[in-house]
């Protein structure tokens, strides 16, 4: 049977939030024992959770979240495991054909089995430049990361990198270890217009033979 994975944090009032950054909210607006009707206010940060990064989050001028192709958000994908500090082009180039055919990849790192702790924010393996270049002379339309962001050490030139490019860039994921080499994606952002990010909702789509192949 076709099996569905969900990549996507759960959002929770009081979740675990980058440091600094707010957290998620959800106060009562209305009850059942009060109206009949149970309703909820609900306060999200856009960098919250499992979300997108509209070019606007970087680049002056640049996109912003409502205006993101969601062409690049659905479709195959190629997963890239990456071990160590670094997320290099070695970690790539086995992939090549694929991922220029697909144009989306998540890169597997298993970092997100940290999140729910302080060690998730800081010491993640970072995505290097050379490694976004060759993404971007191969066409990758989108990336996906079991981290809190690309890169610690040069997140303002990554993130530059990677928007400037129009490449959608999802942080965050989760469940990664649970997928084939080739899922189908979907991953959706909230259309919160003029901002620079959004939640989204990210699952994986996998046929019989790829359930197969899943770790």
């Amino acid at each position: 049977m076709t099996r569905i994975v969900d990549l996507t944090i759960p959002l929770r009032d009081g979740m675990d939030a980058f440091p600094g950054e707010p957290t998620a909210r959800f106060t009562p607006f209305s009850t059942l024992d009060d109206g009949g009707i149970e309703m909820w206010d609900v306060a999200l940060f856009s960098q919250l959770g499992t979300h997108v990064d509209a070019p606007r989050h970087f680049v002056a001028g640049g996109d912003t979240v409502e205006r993101i192709d969601l062409a690049a958000c659905v479709g195959p994908a190629v997963v890239v495991d990456a071990d160590g500090p670094a997320i290099d082009r070695h970690h790539l180039i086995p992939h090549e054909q694929a991922i220029r055919t697909s144009t989306r990849v998540l890169v597997r790192t298993g970092w997100s089995r940290r999140y729910g702790t302080p060690a998730f924010w800081t010491g993640f393996p970072e995505l290097t430049l050379p490694a976004i270049e060759l993404l971007m002379a191969w066409g990758v339309r989108f990336v996906g990361l079991d981290t809190p962001t690309p890169s610690a050490t040069a997140l303002h030139e990554t993130h530059h990198r990677l928007l400037g490019a129009g490449i959608v860039l999802v942080e965050c994921l989760t469940n990664l270890d649970q997928l084939s080499s080739s899922p189908y994606l979907v991953c959706l952002p909230l259309p919160l217009v003029g901002l620079d990010g959004a939640p989204v909702r990210a699952i994986a789509i996998e046929s019989p033979s790829e359930v197969e192949n899943a770790p």
